[in-house]
């Protein structure tokens, strides 16, 4: 199995000797602004160095850092570093920051992170505190306590709005006669796949990424008890035997031909469909991603592209569709500057001129009023806004904190890999994930 990231945090929190305050370089990938701050003589003020961290695209990161720019431009003496990089390595990264107190001032956290973080013991602070300087009062605030925290305890400010959808090549479908025009369930993408595949078997119908490879998984379940996959007491709602038909779905999808080998998409399980070449290429023909990554996929395919809801089970219970926050900002307990970094949120968040700026690279804004603002000037693409509106026509619950717990993602993305590469049979691969689930629950349960 693969090294833990909560693994990482607490060696190193172990191992620490000194925590340094939230300032400190810490390695980063990208920075700018200066490098520590300076104190004026006379009356003039201090000058002041806040991080700022984030994931993503580069439509997302440029941005971002002309956000960055006009924020220093309106507040001479605040200086704003900035350190982008993929998703798949800056939650490990932001948890040996925290360890080592090396994080960023202003961190940006993805919801699935929340019960782990707040496990241990709360590094970020409470921002229903700084709403004084945080206005919160132009976002859903049911939206905003279900996704952001638990009970009183809100641990970042959401940036947007997401949802999981699928997303497909318009061109794709019209050369294989596929339709669009009605929902699809897991076996009309198993029949379509298969289909596209025997006319040529070069082409596939579907590519997912690691965590939606992990998502196929807790939808199936989630579909058929209309419950999380794992309960509020670390209690699996399936048997043996719905892990078995998860794991039978992953080998369907590749035997099928509906998706490529596992061999062919290693290098491309942990990145969109925009760096895809056998996406852009007209090969790959769907995908399935949040509506927040859609900016950057639309921009780079060379074709028509749409989305289309989510698969669902038949006769299923939930549409196991994702809405969440895109991603939060929130700020470390540690930070030396917390009032500035938090008039630097409620600007980002809130502001008409940084969110005309940003735009929909976050997803559709939580704050109401800018995403009307958005809105109306044409500034939420087509795509993005479909996908969320697609999600909000069904039946859609919140996903609990053991079920999104990394751990258990891991173990399974571990054993859909197994099945994937065919080095275990679906029976096989689901007894052993759900002996190591179980044994898994009993030691991280609170």
């Amino acid at each position: 199995m693969r090294k833990r990231a909560w693994s990482i945090f607490c060696a190193a929190a172990l191992t620490m000797v000194s925590l340094a305050g939230c300032g400190g370089n810490g390695g980063n990938e990208e920075t700018k602004g200066t490098e520590n701050p300076v104190t004026e003589t006379g009356n003039e003020k201090e000058e002041i160095t806040l991080r700022f961290s984030w994931w993503g695209s580069d439509n997302r990161h440029e941005a971002t850092i002309k956000a960055i720019d006009r924020y220093m431009e309106l507040n001479p003496g605040i200086s704003i570093e900035y350190e982008y990089m993929g998703f798949d390595t800056y939650y490990e990264k932001l948890l040996t920051q925290l360890s080592g107190g090396t994080q960023p001032d202003i961190c940006s956290i993805d919801h699935k992170w929340i019960g782990d973080l707040i496990n241990q013991d709360k590094p970020f602070l409470n921002i229903n505190e700084l709403t004084d300087i945080i206005d919160l009062s132009k976002f859903d605030q049911e939206f905003v306590q279900n996704f952001c925290g638990r009970e009183d305890y809100l641990i970042g400010v959401p940036c947007g709005m997401t949802a999981r959808g699928a997303l497909y090549n318009v061109e794709f479908f019209e050369k294989y006669g596929l339709s669009s025009e009605k929902d699809w369930t897991w076996e009309d993408l198993l029949e379509a796949g298969e289909k596209v595949n025997q006319q040529d078997p070069d082409a596939h119908l579907l590519f997912l990424t690691n965590d939606v490879l992990v998502y196929l998984t807790r939808d199936l379940i989630k579909q058929k008890y209309g419950e999380n996959m794992i309960n509020d007491n670390y209690e699996l709602v399936c048997t043996e035997e719905d892990l078995k038909e998860c794991m039978e779905m992953v080998k369907k999808l590749v035997d099928t031909g509906t998706m490529p080998s596992f061999e062919q998409t290693v290098l491309y399980e942990n990145v969109f469909a925009d760096q895809v070449p056998a996406w852009l290429e007209g090969k790959w023909g769907m995908t399935v991603l949040v509506n927040s990554n859609l900016p950057s996929v639309v921009a780079a395919s060379p074709f028509e592209v749409k989305t289309l809801r989510l698969f669902s089970s038949e006769g299923g219970k939930d549409s196991a569709i994702t809405i969440a926050p895109t991603m939060m900002l929130g700020i470390p307990k540690a930070c030396k500057h917390p009032e500035e970094a938090a008039k630097f949120i409620n600007w980002f968040v809130n502001d008409p001129e940084a969110v005309e700026i940003t735009g929909d690279t976050r997803g559709v804004p939580a704050n109401e009023e800018a995403k009307e603002s958005l809105a109306k000037k044409g500034l939420i693409s087509e795509e993005v806004s479909a996908m969320l509106t697609q999600a909000l026509e069904v039946t859609v619950s919140p996903e609990n904190t053991p079920t999104l717990n990394a751990e258990v993602a891991e173990a399974i993305s571990e054993y859909s890999h197994q099945v994937g590469y065919g080095q275990m049979m679906p029976e096989e691969a689901a007894k052993g994930l759900y002996e190591d689930l179980t044994r898994l629950l009993k030691k991280i349960k609170p």
